[in-house]
């Protein structure tokens, strides 16, 4: 990919599998239809950096969220749809049905994009999660 069009700026990730929201830099570029987002988290010093990349298709109503670090995934979200996907981690590959319930992308009031979900691992225990991404305006330094 051309990365002449990626673009830093400082993101704020918000999921209700962490307290509290996320700031931290990335990048944003679009190839063709796609929206592409780029960063890295770290929550704790006995976890190593999970990089992530997030790819919004709006004419698909569809997300992919591509995950390495301790935990190895790659996530489809498809707005009104199930989708089956595995998640590679210490203890072995767990498969998830990832039931989407919205996509909020980008553009008009949005600054960055929005995911309700609700996540049914293999112990048939689900998780209801809703994930954001916002690109913030603050001149802060990247």
């Amino acid at each position: 990919m051309d990365k002449t069009n990626e673009k830093k700026l400082i993101l704020e990730i918000r999921s209700g599998m962490y307290n509290e929201p996320l700031k931290t830099t990335g990048t944003e570029s679009f190839e063709g239809n796609r929206t592409m987002y780029k960063w890295t988290e770290k929550h704790s010093d006995q976890e190593k950096e999970t990089h992530f990349m997030l790819t919004l298709i709006k004419e698909e109503s569809k997300a992919i969220v591509v995950r390495n670090g301790d935990v190895t995934s790659r996530m489809v979200f498809e707005a009104g749809k199930k989708t089956t996907n595995s998640m590679k981690t210490s203890f072995g590959v767990i498969d998830v049905v990832i039931d989407t319930e919205y996509i909020n992308f980008p553009g008009g009031l949005v600054n960055g994009a929005e995911i309700s979900y609700t996540l049914d691992p293999d112990s048939g225990e689900p998780i209801r999660n809703i994930f954001s991404i916002k690109k913030l305006l603050q001149n802060e330094e990247i």
